[in-house]
Order: structure tokens, then C-alpha cells, then sequence
């Protein structure tokens, strides 16, 4: 079994991760000062106990939560950490919440409400989906009064739940896949059953996007296994994020121990990259950060050996196709063949995404239905077919 005690006696297992990542100097947010932030997130597996880890890890100065709650299926229960409503979490700390008795069922939308009471950066961070409120504390409140409506409109504000996770009918498959998350929310636990397995993705931006979350969805209840992401978008294996987008990462060799092996009752890993490695350097990368297909595959290597040391079961997943600015780079797109040939026939297992979402006419595309409007990720189909083919994966794995 993969779950693991704490000194209370529970046993604990991760039913929903995100990557935490820097967004300090970027402007995808603005700061927040007396409002509510709701995320709203799929849980992977059930339980009868949940807790939360919050993360405050590339913050410059403290983070304060006046007051917070977990709900599920409308009923929220406030939440503290050492008795305390009122949370501090130091700089380049995380803190663990209390434990609070809340019966969650696999697939369950699991909402995390946050009072910020004063300006506050939006630092710590992933995900692409959250909600702010208009100003004050509406935590718990099951209208949730959305940023920038009026007060007539509040009054008939976002019914909970307040996001589609994932797990319900998208309106536009075509579109963008764009999963919950947010600040300040690393990981949330469940304990009360045990987990079979606990399998946590790392990557890149494809993965970041949701795939994880729609094959936890795709997998029966009562198989007790935990699919959790750690993907973080411009991601790569063996270089930190430029200094213009520290949001893109520390490199996956950087973040391996904090991002798999500290995952609690970690059994699985896959090592699911995209082309960022070879495909940014020369764009928006220096391009003498540019490796061979030889230096990448070691950077792989490297990721299994550790995630091996640790007695975790590895997967590799192939790389899907590029742009098609991209993909007509001949240096560029033998690369991506060098590496998934590597994949295909190293002797390690592997789920192949590439051959999953690939243009049949053109092979060094993705297919119409599968691919984003970029051209460059998958759309909600995409990510939807690539579940469809881990969770085939896992099923075959027999955990």
C-alpha cells in the first residue's frame, strides 16, 4: 500500500498535486488585497479525512490566510493549522493544515477557499484556473461573488461548484485544456482507506494541462489509485527556466527529489517532457543551451536512476509532435525522432503519446481534432485521448 502515517496515526496519500513555480516579475497575476480565492479540484481518491499543504515557496516575504475552508459537494468545514484560523506561512516554507473529518469520493470536486486580507503577491504558484472575489471574505460562501461583477450580478454569482475540473462534459473539446489550480495550494491528502498505488506525472506543459487529471477520472473507484500532477508549462528535464520566465521551472533533475520522491507514498513515476529541451534554445532560450539528443537522453537516464534508487516504477512517455514552424526544422524534428526511438526501444516501458495524437497524413504534426490552436499542445481532446492511453497503461500494469 502507498499511503503514509503521521504522528497522529492517520494514513495519508495524496489525492491532488500541483507544481509549485515562481511567477515573481511576471505579470500573468495581480497581486491580491482583501479578497477570496476559490480553487476548485478534482480528487483523485476518496477518503473520510482531508488536509492541504500551502506553499509559500519563492514568496519574499510572508503569507498571511486570514481564514480558510475545504468543501465538498457544498459543505465546507474552515480549516487551521496548529489550531490557528489566522495562517502564516514564512517565506520559502509550506505549511500543513489540520486534519478535518470530510467524506470525499473519487471524482469529487474538492474546493479550497483562501481569505487574503492584505496585499499579497501572486507568487507561488501553478494551474490555470481559479477565482477571485469581489472584496472581502466570502469563504464558504456557496454563491461566490466573481471579481468584477456588480452587485446585482453577485447576488446571483457562481453557484458551487466553481469550476469544471475536468471531469464533466467540456462545451469545446477544440479548445484549450486548462485544469484548476492556482496560488499558494501544493497538494491536497485523504486518509481512511488505503491507497493502491500513488502515481505522480512530471513534465511539462502537456502534462500541466490536465492529462493526469482526466486518467484519474477514467479509472474505477474501488482501483484505489492516485494520479497526480506535477507538470509545470515551459518545463525542462535538464535546464531552469530562463531568468525572463522563472514560471517555466527548475529543471527537472532540480525539482525531482521535492516534486516525486516528496510526494507522499509515491509508487509510480512517468517522466512525460515535451520538446522544451531542444525546441526553446535558439527562440526564447540562448541557443548554446541547446543539448544533443545524447546529453537529453542522459538527462532521462539520470531521472530513472533515481526515481529507480527509490524503488518507484518508471514510465517514459514519446514526445508529441511540434509546431509546424517547428516541425519543418529538420535539426529540430530529428531530435524529437532521435529521442522517441530512444524511448521506443531502450527497454524501458513506455506510453506512446506521440503515435496517441499524430497527424496519420503527417506524422510530424498533431492531428486536427487532438491539437490546441497553437498547434503545438493538445486541446481538451488531446489530453482526453492521452489519458485514455495511460490509463489503458496502468490498467495493464495491474496495481
Amino acid at each position: 500500500m502507498s499511503t503514509y502515517e503521521t504522528d497522529d496515526g492517520m494514513g495519508w496519500a495524496p489525492t491532488w498535486t500541483q507544481a509549485m513555480t515562481d511567477f515573481r516579475g511576471e505579470d500573468d497575476e495581480p497581486p491580491f488585497d482583501d479578497v477570496t480565492v476559490r480553487m476548485s479540484v478534482p480528487a483523485s481518491i476518496g477518503g473520510s479525512r482531508v488536509r492541504v499543504e500551502l506553499s509559500n515557496l519563492f514568496g519574499d516575504g510572508a503569507v498571511r490566510i486570514a481564514r480558510s475552508a475545504i468543501g465538498v459537494c457544498g459543505r465546507f468545514v474552515e480549516i487551521s493549522v496548529d489550531g490557528q484560523s489566522s495562517i502564516e506561512i514564512p517565506a520559502g516554507t509550506s505549511r500543513w493544515t489540520d486534519p478535518v473529518d470530510l467524506t470525499v469520493s473519487h471524482g469529487d470536486e474538492i474546493v479550497v477557499d483562501l481569505y487574503l486580507p492584505e496585499f499579497t503577491p501572486y507568487t507561488s504558484a501553478n494551474g490555470f484556473t481559479f477565482d477571485r472575489s469581489l472584496p472581502g471574505d466570502f469563504v464558504g460562501s456557496r454563491a461566490f461573488p466573481l471579481e468584477g461583477s456588480t452587485p446585482v450580478e453577485a447576488d446571483e454569482s457562481r453557484e458551487f461548484p466553481a469550476t469544471n475540473t475536468g471531469t464533466e462534459p467540456e462545451p469545446d473539446g477544440n479548445g484549450w485544456s486548462l485544469p484548476p489550480g492556482g496560488p499558494f495550494l501544493r497538494t491536497v491528502e485523504v486518509a481512511g482507506a488505503e491507497a493502491n498505488a500513488v502515481v505522480v506525472c512530471l513534465g511539462a506543459s502537456s502534462t500541466a494541462m490536465g492529462w493526469p487529471q482526466y486518467t484519474a477520472a477514467l479509472l474505477p473507484a474501488d482501483a484505489r489509485i492516485a494520479v497526480v500532477n506535477r507538470g509545470i508549462a515551459g518545463n525542462r528535464i535538464r535546464l531552469d527556466a530562463p531568468s525572463a520566465t522563472p514560471s517555466w521551472g527548475r529543471a527537472g533533475l532540480s525539482r525531482f527529489d521535492e516534486d516525486v520522491l516528496g510526494t507522499h507514498g509515491v509508487t509510480h513515476v512517468v517522466i512525460a517532457y515535451n520538446s522544451n529541451d531542444w525546441s526553446l534554445p535558439g527562440r526564447v532560450a540562448p541557443l548554446d543551451e541547446m543539448p544533443t539528443p545524447a546529453q537529453l537522453i542522459d538527462g532521462y537516464r539520470e531521472l530513472i536512476d533515481r526515481a529507480r534508487t527509490a524503488g518507484l516504477t518508471v514510465l517514459l512517455t514519446t514526445v508529441t509532435p511540434l509546431a509546424p514552424d517547428l516541425a519543418g526544422d529538420p535539426g529540430r524534428e530529428d531530435f524529437r525522432l532521435a529521442v522517441n526511438e530512444w524511448i521506443r526501444t531502450s527497454g524501458h516501458q513506455f506510453v506512446d503519446f506521440d503515435a496517441a495524437i499524430r497527424s496519420e497524413a503527417d506524422p510530424s504534426l498533431l492531428e486536427d481534432k487532438y491539437a490546441a490552436p497553437d498547434h503545438t499542445h493538445p486541446n481538451v481532446n488531446g489530453s482526453k485521448r492521452l489519458a485514455r492511453v495511460m490509463a489503458e497503461a496502468l490498467a495493464r500494469l495491474r496495481l
